[in-house]
């Protein structure tokens, strides 16, 4: 009988947990469900199809070594500087379809929707930027210099974010060695290692800053923005006719807001 009651016992414990296990889910039904949250992401992409990767924030070196091949005075004295603020930046340069599909026009010399937009004057990327930034209720900018240089350097202290030699450099930029004089898709060359695209080569990218040969030495070391005021502003990168020592991350030049060529374009950044 003891054999036949324990069976019995056993049984009764083994439908009791199968109803509970029916029971629980129901219950959890009654409340209000929660979905497992995926990881943000580090890349967004916005209305335009535009691609755009986080970048943290973090120290750097800025400018050149008084010892780096093809230095230019400008480019000193190196100096640290802190990105207080992580931010997005596009992963590409912005192409003509994405042009088009803000300003409704492309000005550009060498067409191709893939193609990176040229023949966009500072004022012009301004003007993209702040229609974009209507368009979507979110605040696009150009990137300060420091930001720039900061990002394309991705953690590397050498001439190019790969290294200092000239020789590896058709891997990751368009260049006067291998462009054919004229601009390529994006996206197409090594990124560095926040997964950016062509900051050493296709077309030369503005930044927000305006110009100063002597800034460098009376930057702040959080967060520069550059002098306040100014005849020129700051372009970055390299383009398809440059030489590898002008594709150099540190490499500076400027012109004026209102000027633009066909190696001259620009890359957006998303504060958040």
């Amino acid at each position: 009988m003891a054999k036949g009651r324990n069976l019995l016992w056993q049984q009764a414990m083994s439908y009791l947990v199968l109803a509970l296990l029916c029971i629980l889910p129901a219950w959890s039904c009654g409340k209000k469900a929660v979905k497992p949250q995926a990881k943000d992401s580090n890349i967004a992409t916005n209305s335009i199809g535009m691609k755009l990767i986080y970048i943290p924030p973090g120290e750097f070196m800025m400018g050149s070594p008084d010892s780096e091949k093809d230095r230019h005075s400008d480019e000193g004295p190196q100096h640290r500087v802190r990105i207080s603020k992580g931010f997005y930046m596009s992963v590409t340069e912005v192409t003509q379809a994405q042009c088009k599909a803000v300003m409704g026009s492309n000005p550009s010399s060498f067409q191709g929707d893939d193609l990176p937009v040229e023949q966009a004057s500072w004022n012009d990327a301004i003007e993209f930027c702040n229609k974009l930034s209507q368009k979507e209720g979110k605040g696009y900018r150009l990137p300060t210099e420091a930001e720039w240089e900061y990002a394309c350097r991705a953690g590397s202290t050498t001439r190019f974010y790969f290294g200092d030699g000239d020789s590896q450099l058709s891997h990751y930029a368009w260049y006067d060695v291998n462009s054919g004089s004229k601009t390529h898709r994006v996206g197409k060359k090594k990124p560095n290692a926040f997964g950016l695209y062509d900051m050493h080569g296709n077309v030369l990218e503005w930044c927000s800053d305006w110009y100063d040969a002597g800034y460098y030495s009376q930057s702040p070391g959080d967060d520069p923005k550059g002098p306040s005021t100014g005849q020129y502003r700051v372009f970055r990168g390299g383009r398809w006719g440059s030489s590898a020592n002008s594709c150099r991350v540190a490499a500076r030049n400027f012109l004026t807001p209102v000027d633009c060529s066909f190696s001259l374009g620009f890359r957006l950044v998303l504060d958040f």
